[in-house]
């Protein structure tokens, strides 16, 4: 990837391009707003969670809107950038087709929620070496030691967001919430649409559909 086109890009508000999507054009449309930052790759790693950081660190404002359309990433990038999005008092996540994994632990650490009428989040609970971590096996390797730190660390993680997002949710609701998006019951990337996500409390609200042909100009200029 051309990464002096990358940080253009990005300066000027137009694009966030990840592992697989290039952007070889500048977009025929009007520019975005500094504040609206797309992030729009298959793989959210640590060099896509560093070019995130660096434009959400120099918003002039406190008011931040990322649409998401990502298959999720490094437990680690995930997280970095659902804590810088913590940090903003007034910011929208925009789901106009999928977040999943890492992508839902984004989304959910926005102080509003936008999805599409067929968008999907996922169970946020981490993979490692290509399982569940609740699904390595035990000794005689380390990797179970390994898994268990992620699941706990993403457990509580996703534990303090909800209680965030859902200040008036009894403890019982809490935990419903907390079996979905740990997928207790479901596999890790099953679907979970917009009406199971406000049937569990949480606040969302539909997305334009103008989000989503934002999303599909951008796709197509990789294939």
């Amino acid at each position: 990837m051309n990464r002096a086109l990358l940080v253009t890009a990005l300066a000027a508000g137009s694009a966030l391009v990840g592992a697989g999507y290039f952007l070889r054009s500048r977009p025929s449309a009007r520019a975005l707003p500094s504040s609206i930052i797309p992030l729009i790759t298959p793989v959210i790693d640590i060099g896509v969670a560093e070019d995130v950081l660096e434009v959400m660190g120099q918003l002039p404002g406190d008011e931040v809107t990322l649409v998401l359309h990502t298959a999720g990433g490094c437990a680690t990038s995930c997280v970095m950038i659902a804590n810088a999005l913590r940090e903003f008092e007034r910011s929208t996540a925009i789901v106009p087709y999928m977040a999943l994994s890492g992508g839902t632990l984004i989304a959910l650490n926005a102080r509003k929620l936008q999805m599409g009428r067929d968008a999907s989040l996922s169970a946020v609970d981490p993979i490692v070496r290509g399982q569940r971590a609740r699904h390595v096996p035990e000794a005689p390797s380390p990797s179970k030691a390994h898994a268990r730190e992620y699941e706990l660390a993403i457990g509580r993680y996703l534990h303090d967001t909800l209680v965030e997002r859902m200040p008036d949710a009894s403890e019982v609701e809490l935990g419903r919430a907390f079996d979905v998006f740990m997928g207790e019951d479901s596999p890790h990337e099953w679907p979970i649409r917009r009406p199971e996500v406000a049937a569990l409390g949480l606040e969302v609200a539909p997305a334009a559909r103008s989000w989503a042909e934002m999303v599909d100009t951008y796709r197509r200029r990789w294939w």
